[in-house]
């Protein structure tokens, strides 16, 4: 299995001092990546100087209308970016969510459904070559019954593409939908993970927040599902842009290395290399 990690300043840090060591940095690790993506001439740029470390793994694709919801994605799909962005981040492969915003209250789910498989399918069959084209579960209740365990299942399988499990994306879905956690996750289709998102999350009177460090449940969970697949990627896909529950973890940002980050990272990476060697 090989290991990525979200690229931030402090991951890139970590990397070149040597404390750590990754196969592949994922990009775009938050919002405030993507509007570099905007002018290709500059993204190129950077990831010549990155992907002379390490490929960049490519989560999405962007810029450009790729939606796998959209009526008019096909329509609308560009080759030449995309055949660009592939080319720039050397990326193994493609991943996707099903939806980039909340799903309309005025279409039947079942026609959206049916448009995200078609467009699953198109993208899949135009990329068969890569080492996947995957798909990503889904956290909470705002993307409807996108976060059913059987329609995860039902969307691989009549797409064909792989699937990305996210650990913590599963916790939140298990609770929106009051399933037991473990339930959850064995009722998803291993069997098809080809990546794993792994981080954690927090949950206070103020609510309940993703994308920090791994707990204990988290790395519980990543065991009991590595009983069941082999994927060919794990991710840490660890660092908030904003602490929105007041839970004093670390916040990444664009342009400052945050030193406690740092160490939070070092222990992950550290943490899930041992749990892969096993």
């Amino acid at each position: 299995m090989k290991i990525a990690c979200n690229y931030y300043l402090e991951t890139v840090q970590l990397f070149d001092d040597g404390i750590i060591d990754v196969d592949y940095f994922k990009y775009p690790a938050e919002m405030f990546h993507m509007p570099l993506m905007n002018d290709l001439d500059a993204f190129e740029a950077f990831c010549g100087k990155l992907t002379a470390k390490r490929p960049i793994l490519l989560h999405g694709i962007y810029p450009g209308p790729h939606d796998l919801s959209s009526p008019t994605m096909q329509h609308d799909f560009s080759d030449e970016i995309t055949n660009s962005l592939i080319g720039m981040t050397q990326t193994p492969g493609l991943s996707f969510h099903a939806a980039f915003s909340k799903l309309p209250d005025d279409i039947p789910f079942s026609k959206t459904f049916g448009t995200i498989i078609d467009n699953a399918i198109f993208v899949k069959n135009k990329y068969r070559d890569m080492d996947f084209v995957s798909i990503e579960n889904f956290d909470y209740s705002r993307w409807g019954d996108l976060i059913r365990p059987e329609i995860i299942t039902e969307l691989i399988n009549e797409t064909g593409c792989d699937f990305l499990l996210d650990i913590s994306h599963a916790y939140c879905a298990s609770r929106e939908l009051g399933m037991d956690y473990h339930g959850y996750l064995k009722a998803l289709p291993l069997e098809k993970v080809v990546e794993i998102h792994i981080n954690g999350w927090i949950e206070n009177e103020n609510g309940r927040m993703c994308h920090t460090k791994i707990n204990g449940e988290a790395y519980k969970a990543i065991g009991e599902v590595l009983r069941h697949c082999r994927p060919k990627i794990i991710t840490v896909e660890y660092g908030r842009p904003n602490d929105r529950i007041g839970s004093g973890c670390p916040v990444m940002s664009p342009d400052r290395v945050n030193q406690d980050a740092k160490k939070e990272i070092v222990e992950q990476i550290t943490r899930i290399k041992e749990m892969v060697q096993v």
